[in-house]
């Protein structure tokens, strides 16, 4: 998956944890980054500061693994935005 469709599905999940009100949009802030501002509490992890998203997908995943019973040693990017979508309904 690209970058461009990659920051759509993240700001899409973004609008969802808004509508479940998990999260509120913050003034300045686009959904893509409370999302993933969100998600890496959630699992009590540090976001990396200016990281690429690639990097900051990793770094989400390897949270995901450490914090939740999942089959996999290692999850790629594409690999944790679809686990997040799955789990907060996001089409």
């Amino acid at each position: 998956m690209n970058e461009q469709n990659c920051l759509q599905k993240i700001r899409n999940l973004g609008v969802r944890l808004q509508e479940l009100e998990l999260v509120q949009l913050e003034p300045g802030k686009s959904y893509a980054a409370t999302a993933l501002n969100f998600l890496f509490a959630d699992h009590g992890a540090q976001r990396p500061a200016g990281a690429p998203l690639d990097h900051t997908l990793r770094a989400l995943g390897e949270a995901i693994v450490a914090n939740r019973k999942v089959r996999f040693s290692q999850l790629d990017p594409d690999s944790v935005i679809d686990f997040f979508c799955r789990f907060y309904r996001v089409h």
